[in-house]
């Protein structure tokens, strides 16, 4: 078989372009630190990369999540210890009143329960990031509305919000949510914080129920008012108690993702990221290839010949 002039210029002038274009695919490599810029570099580390960057960013959202929750949770914490000094309070004035306070006095303890129940009410309707904390997911109007009379006392006061709670994932098929209803009638689903059927709770009810009872001069039914606070403040610590192990969890959570992300943004640079001596060695090899290619054509070819392959 003869191989003309032509054919063997035409496979020089190829081969230079494929040693050129390696040369410059590996200076690319050394700039950006990157061995896999293209699909085609390499399919098969482009495809776990990509399955790892999306791994990567749900990890980013679990961990936002975490972070929006221990931020409610810290709230509401705040909140229910806010209630429980309101209920430490009436269960003391509860307790120490009997038939040989005066009727001023009974009066004046009234008055205190009047203000700590609508202190209850203010701290009920607490908000964070513009949302209230004990609406459900009805987050946009106070969960609690009073009733007050000619004289401004609270007759009632009534939820307004439901017993839903939004919820977010932390980790892959890892729901929870912050949030607890402010009331539950219902017998189901999340306990109310200030009422609820299951456990006997209803601190509004019970607080203006005291505070009638003091104002009538009614001592013995007071007796009875003041086992309903205990149990409010029962159902209180319940929440209390599974606030603390949420906040728990959710920092378990968060470290834990972290960990992951580390991971997974090592395996993304072990697949990605150039041996940068290596690639150097093999640069310094293409150009000395090039350059022998250049030379072997010089001493084939016509010298005017080579300027015009070059």
């Amino acid at each position: 078989m003869r191989v003309t002039s032509n054919s063997y210029s035409e496979n020089l002038i190829t081969q230079l372009h494929t040693l050129a274009r390696r040369q410059i695919s590996l200076q690319n490599q050394i700039a950006t630190g990157q061995r896999v810029q293209n699909a085609s570099d390499d399919p098969f580390a482009a495809q776990q990369v990509l399955q790892l960057r999306d791994d990567a960013a749900a990890n980013t959202q679990y961990q936002k999540n975490i972070q929006t929750h221990q931020e409610y949770a810290d709230a509401t914490h705040g909140l229910m210890r806010n209630l429980q000094k309101v209920l430490d309070r009436s269960q003391e004035i509860a307790t120490m009143v009997d038939d040989l306070d005066s009727a001023e006095d009974l009066k004046s303890y009234a008055t205190e329960i009047d203000q700590l129940l609508k202190h209850a009410v203010q701290v009920a309707n607490a908000q964070h990031r513009g949302d209230y904390l004990l609406g459900g997911t009805r987050t946009d109007a106070p969960p609690f509305s009073v009733v007050t009379d000619a004289t401004g006392k609270v007759t009632s006061v009534s939820f307004g919000g439901n017993t839903n709670v939004p919820e977010s994932e932390i980790g892959q098929g890892n729901l929870v949510s912050s949030r607890i209803p402010g009331e539950n009638s219902t017998g189901n689903g999340v306990r109310g914080l200030v009422a609820d059927t299951r456990s006997g709770a209803d601190i509004f009810a019970h607080l203006i129920a005291l505070r009638d009872q003091l104002q009538s001069g009614d001592v013995a039914a007071i007796a009875t008012t003041r086992d309903q606070l205990r149990a409010d403040e029962e159902n209180l610590l319940f929440h209390i108690a599974d606030n603390g192990a949420l906040q728990s969890r959710l920092e378990a959570s968060l470290n834990t993702a972290k960990d992951e992300k580390l991971s997974l943004e090592s395996q993304i640079s072990n697949r990605t990221d150039v041996d940068l001596p290596a690639t150097i060695g093999r640069l310094n090899q293409e150009q000395t290839t090039y350059q022998a290619a250049l030379q072997s054509a010089g001493s084939l070819l016509d010298l005017g010949l080579l300027p015009f392959l070059r």
